[in-house]
């Protein structure tokens, strides 16, 4: 059976997130990142992040995602660019790099869909001291535990957390948050919602972007993203 993330390989979807591409951008413009700064990009999925790093800043950047139809997207992405970026099939849960590799980590739409305590443990261990984690992650107010239980199931999150169990949870694993703040999927509305690459569809794929429609229609106001800057 088809999964929510197979359903975004297969369409090309590049960014999840409420408010797209365009509010990684905003966040990335106000990091000081160079031709020296040393990025891992965890989660990549087709590559679209990792390759504007690249090819925008010239920075060291390194990639990688779990899921082969990303992996082969983002392949062809950084070829087609012809940009440097390294690409490895791997997890988050257990990153193939040593101690101290990386000056900034970002996960966008990444975190929800994995062992959150292995995952933060791992970004810190590969983050440099005094290093910069950067996430775009599933975040809800309000949510009762079957509407949490409901969304859960059919995007294949672990969790869903508030943006208090947010922050909570980052300072418990090592991280001091210097920015954090969350925003609703109907305040985001109109701010650069990801674009989503039209192909022939099955019907499975029809209905699993009408599911995700109606759910997003539905918790609009109580279901959106948080972004949070912390340091290690």
């Amino acid at each position: 059976m088809m999964t929510y993330l197979d359903w975004l390989a297969d369409m090309g979807i590049d960014g999840a997130h409420p408010s797209g591409f365009e509010l990684t951008k905003q966040i990335l413009r106000k990091l000081n990142i160079d031709r020296s700064t040393a990025v891992l990009d965890v989660g990549c999925g087709t590559g679209q992040t990792a390759a504007y790093i690249a090819r925008q800043y010239g920075a060291d950047v390194t990639a990688i995602d779990l899921h082969p139809k990303m992996i082969a997207k983002a392949k062809q992405r950084f070829g087609a660019m012809a940009v440097p970026v390294r690409l490895h099939q791997a997890s988050v849960e257990s990153l193939p790099f040593p101690a101290g590799t990386f000056d900034l980590v970002l996960s966008e739409s990444v975190l929800a869909f994995v062992s959150l305590p292995a995952a933060l443990d791992e970004i810190c261990r590969v983050l440099k001291k005094g290093g910069t984690f950067i996430g775009i992650e599933a975040c809800h107010k309000r949510l009762t535990a079957a509407e949490q239980q409901r969304i859960a199931a059919f995007y294949g999150f672990k969790r869903l957390m508030t943006p208090g169990e947010w922050k909570k949870t980052l300072e418990q694993n090592g991280f001091r948050c210097r920015h954090f703040f969350y925003k609703t999927a109907a305040e985001a509305a109109g701010e650069g919602a990801p674009a989503v690459i039209v192909f022939p569809t099955t019907p499975e794929m029809a209905s699993m972007w009408q599911k995700h429609q109606q759910l997003t229609a539905q918790f609009a106001d109580r279901l959106g993203y948080c972004v949070f800057w912390c340091e290690t």
